[in-house]
C-alpha cells in the first residue's frame, strides 16, 4: 500500500478562498506521509494560509 499527501489551502476562512493541492509523489508509510503533511502544513500557516492535510491510501499498478 502506498499513500498521496493531500492537503487543503485557503487564504482566508471562507470556503471559496480554497484550493486543493496533491503531492503526486506517492509514499511507502502513512508515517511519512504524515510526516510530510506536517511540514508542509507549517510553512503554509507561517505564510497566512489556513491548511489542512491527509494520507490518501492507494494501490499503485492496479487499473482502475
Amino acid at each position: 500500500m502506498s499513500y498521496i499527501a493531500i492537503i487543503l489551502i485557503c487564504s482566508s476562512p471562507a470556503s471559496v478562498s480554497c484550493g486543493i493541492k496533491a503531492k503526486p509523489e506517492s509514499f511507502q508509510s502513512l508515517d511519512a506521509c504524515m510526516s510530510e503533511i506536517s511540514a508542509v502544513q507549517r510553512y503554509l500557516q507561517a505564510q497566512g494560509a489556513y491548511a489542512v492535510g491527509n494520507c490518501a491510501a492507494v494501490k499503485l499498478g492496479e487499473p482502475v
